[in-house]
C-alpha cells in the first residue's frame, strides 16, 4: 500500500486538447501549472510517438503514473503503449471494458485467460495491469448471491498483478457504495477515479467538476486515505464551461478534502 493518497489527472478529461504535437505540449504544460503533478494518460492521439509523448511529460513537469484505453485498443496497440509506460518509467497500464454484447461467467472466465499474457509481461517489468470496471461489470454473477460480481469474478482468476482501477461514477451508476468497494478491495486498487455529475431538469445528465454535482463524496475520500489507494485522479470527459477551469476546480476541491498532489 501507499503511504499516502495523492491526487491526479486523468488526461482523457482534455482528449480535445492532446491531438497535436503543440496542443500536447501546452496542455501538459498548463495541468502543471494548475498544481498537478501527476497524469494518467489517455487519448492522445496514436499518432504521436511514444518517445515524443514521454518526453512532452517529462518537459511538463508532470509524472505519468500510468496509461488507459479499451481493452481492444490496449491489444492491438500493445507494443507503443508499453514502450510509452517504460519510457515514463509508470507502474501500471490499465484496460476497461470487457468487449461483450453481454456479460456471463464463461466470456468472464475466458477474458481472465484473454488477459494473462498481458498481464505476465507487465508483470516481468515490475507493472501492474488495472482493470476499469464499467457499471455493468458490478453486476452479479447469480442474482442468487448479490454481493459476487463479475469484477469479483475476474480477480478471482487472475494474478495479483492484475488489479483495479476504480472508478467512482460507474460504482455509484451500479448502485455501489464506493466507500464499500474501496475497503473490500483494499491492497488492490491502483487509482480511483473522482467524476462528479448533475441531473438536468430534462432528465438527461452532464458532468461537472468534482464537488460541483450530485455525488456525496465524504465516505470515499474517507475509504480512500484509509485504505491508502496510491492514486484519486480527477476526471471530466465533457464540460458546459472551459475544460482548464473545470480541471482546475476539480483540484482545488480535492486539495480542499486533504488530498496532497506529491
Amino acid at each position: 500500500m501507499a503511504d499516502k493518497t495523492i491526487v491526479g489527472v486523468q488526461a482523457s478529461s482534455l482528449r480535445d486538447f492532446l491531438q497535436t504535437p503543440d496542443s500536447l505540449c501546452e496542455t501538459l504544460k498548463r495541468l502543471f501549472a494548475m498544481g498537478y503533478r501527476f497524469v494518467q494518460m489517455q487519448w492522445w492521439n496514436p499518432q504521436l510517438e511514444p518517445e515524443f509523448v514521454a518526453q512532452a511529460v517529462r518537459d511538463s513537469g508532470l509524472v505519468c503514473i500510468g496509461t488507459q484505453d479499451f481493452y481492444e485498443n490496449v491489444r492491438a496497440d500493445f507494443a507503443r503503449i508499453l514502450r510509452l509506460n517504460e519510457l515514463c518509467e509508470s507502474r501500471c497500464v490499465c484496460i476497461s471494458r470487457i468487449p461483450a454484447p453481454a456479460l456471463s461467467r464463461s466470456r468472464v472466465l475466458d477474458f481472465a485467460q484473454e488477459i494473462l499474457p498481458m498481464a505476465q509481461e507487465l508483470q516481468a517489468r515490475g507493472m501492474t495491469l488495472a482493470f476499469h470496471p464499467h457499471a455493468r461489470e458490478w453486476a452479479p454473477v447469480d442474482e442468487n448471491d448479490p454481493d459476487f460480481t463479475f469484477v469479483d469474478l475476474l480477480l478471482e482468476n487472475t494474478p495479483d498483478n492484475v488489479t483495479l482501477g476504480l472508478d467512482l461514477y460507474h460504482t455509484g451508476h451500479a448502485g455501489l457504495r464506493a466507500e464499500d468497494i474501496l475497503h473490500r478491495f483494499a491492497g488492490r486498487i491502483d487509482f480511483a477515479h473522482f467524476k462528479d455529475y448533475i441531473i438536468r431538469k430534462d432528465g438527461t445528465e452532464a458532468l461537472v467538476p468534482v464537488g460541483q454535482g450530485q455525488t456525496d463524496w465524504t465516505d470515499a475520500v474517507h475509504a480512500c486515505m484509509e485504505t491508502r489507494v496510491p492514486w484519486v485522479l480527477t476526471e471530466q470527459e465533457r464540460w458546459e464551461k472551459d475544460a482548464f477551469i473545470c480541471m482546475q476546480e476539480s483540484l482545488a476541491f480535492m486539495q480542499a478534502q486533504g488530498f496532497p498532489t506529491e
